[in-house]
């Protein structure tokens, strides 16, 4: 690329019908100069069915940091070209056979002129000239525009100047010659170049990418100082890597086999979070050594417990978010027993609902729905309730029993406003007798009930039996006994009194009674108990 004091210069071999298809021009300029003439074009969606315009991408200004960081200080630094598309008017020139030997402006209006360098017909150089002058119009009306190498060329002008290095910022570039501003045909043209380059190409994966790096022979990677200016996640992953790596052998055992994927992935997760801890090299490796430190200490606890979490391929991120927000004010101890404490906590929610085998590279949204089933199907949805069922003859203790009843849906009601739980009361109401032959209904409902409520008042044989079937089925957390005393029975059986019971005398006591129960079951399901 050449510099003159009105035109910026580019010059490059011409093609025609690339691929079957575009007329091109490619070479070699400065990425100032290449920044300085073209725009993105960010693509707009109109909605409700309108058109969209464009084709770019929002700019990720840390990405674009990134690579400015890898060009004024990398190693060995090297880019693929940057594609521009130019929408400007050209005729084309024939050789006798006519064939396209290049491309000619029909005029200069617009600031911008492409031609033939040379007179030879062998030789396709052509250059493509930018009035300074009318780079404001031409950014202004996207004549010149970036399909691909926007992250490239963002930060372009801000690159400081190495005088050791007069081609320090060369980089290739390739120039897509289309119609003029407006031409639906190359808008769409355009949009295809854009969706190819982005779409077809098979992504290295992070683990392959990572080894590439990280298990190079020692003797050629960056300086410390280097490889943390390039890439301070990248430095980090190392350090974390061989942080790991010099830790006695059988807590490397307890950590399983850890891919270096999931060491960026607690890396990138941990920078996030606190972006101070990589300030500068001395912070990040104070940090690192401390992670490391805690993870050690961390694990060497937790695993005879939760051997499966200790594994999963989401620990070495969690336990390091989990550390770093846990009290102590630097001391060591103190934060390792908080972060045990709660990761024990998470591990039983975790391990109950079978979700340690969360992957990264797995479906998301499966995932998603799979946590929503394990939550729904923790969280009790229904209160089985075992109670005597009076009739009408006897007496006062029919009008008590409907007002127990009463008393108990109103609890229920008054949960469902407070904890914003629905639990439907299944009351089978069925009454055979002095002797209660148990149905199979009656067991299948006691079997697949969340809570049990077990009124004992009166003493009832079917309540008992019902109790007792209950106990074999349920874990006792999740049964509730009330009682309220009668002539015929002031105490429950003697079999059933080591059971904590609610003693009420006014049926109105019910719902304070019974509530805190239900409220306690429901928080310990939302965290697994």
């Amino acid at each position: 690329m050449a510099r003159s004091t009105r035109y910026l210069n580019f010059d490059g071999q011409f093609e025609s019908d690339v691929l079957g298809t575009f007329r091109i021009i490619r070479g070699f300029a400065n990425l100032r100069d290449l920044a300085e003439i073209s725009v993105p074009y960010e693509m707009e969606d109109g909605g409700n069915g309108a058109e969209v315009v464009g084709q770019q991408r929002k700019l990720d200004p840390v990405h674009a940091e990134r690579i400015k960081r890898y060009l004024e200080s990398g190693e060995q630094r090297f880019l693929p070209e940057v594609i521009l598309s130019v929408r400007h008017e050209l005729i084309e020139e024939l050789d006798d056979a006519q064939y396209p030997i290049g491309v000619e402006s029909t005029d200069h209006e617009d600031g911008i002129g492409i031609f033939r360098r040379w007179k030879s017909r062998n030789i396709r150089v052509h250059r493509m000239w930018v009035d300074r002058r009318e780079l404001a119009a031409i950014r202004e009306r996207k004549l010149i525009r970036r399909v691909d190498g926007n992250h490239r060329l963002a930060l372009a002008d801000t690159l400081k100047d190495d005088p050791a290095v007069a081609t320090k910022y060369l980089a290739p570039f390739c120039v897509v010659l289309l119609g003029p501003e407006g031409d639906a045909a190359d808008d769409y043209s355009e949009s295809l170049i854009f969706h190819t380059i982005n779409s077809t190409a098979l992504p290295l994966e992070s683990e392959h990418a990572l080894k590439l790096i990280l298990g190079q022979d020692a003797d050629y990677d960056m300086p410390p100082e280097k490889e943390f200016a390039y890439s301070p996640d990248l430095h980090f992953t190392r350090l974390l890597r061989d942080g790991l790596l010099k830790l006695p052998k059988p807590v490397r055992a307890r950590l399983g086999n850890r891919p270096l994927s999931s060491l960026r992935g607690a890396v990138r997760g941990l920078l996030d979070l606190d972006p101070t801890v990589a300030k500068d090299l001395a912070t990040l490796r104070r940090y690192s050594k401390a992670l490391v430190a805690a993870l050690s200490d961390v694990v060497t606890r937790l695993e005879p417990s939760q051997p499966s979490l200790c594994k999963a391929e989401f620990f070495i991120e969690l336990a390091a978010r989990v550390w770093k927000a846990s009290p102590g004010d630097g001391d060591h101890t103190a934060r390792v027993n908080a972060a045990v404490a709660e990761l024990e906590q998470l591990a039983a929610w975790l391990g109950k609902d079978g979700l340690v085998d969360l992957r990264e590279g797995r479906s998301l949204s499966k995932q998603v729905l799979d946590i929503f089933a394990a939550v729904r199907k923790r969280i009790p949805k229904n209160v089985f309730l075992a109670r005597w069922y009076p009739t009408a003859a006897d007496s006062e203790e029919f009008d008590k029993a409907k007002l127990r009843l009463k008393q108990i849906r109103q609890a229920l009601k008054e949960i469902e406003k407070e904890e914003g739980t629905h639990l439907e009361l299944v009351d089978m109401g069925t009454q055979t007798g002095a002797t209660f032959p148990i149905h199979a209904t009656m067991y299948n409902a006691i079997s697949s009930a969340d809570i049990v409520l077990v009124d004992l008042t009166g003493v009832r044989p079917n309540v008992c039996v019902e109790a007792g079937y209950a106990l074999r089925h349920l874990e006792r957390n999740r049964l509730i006994f009330i009682f309220q005393p009668t002539d015929a029975h002031k105490a429950v059986p003697f079999d059933l009194n080591t059971f904590r019971y609610e003693l009420f005398k006014d049926t109105g006591e019910i719902p304070e009674k019974i509530k805190p129960h239900i409220s306690a079951i429901l928080r310990g399901a939302a965290i697994g108990a």
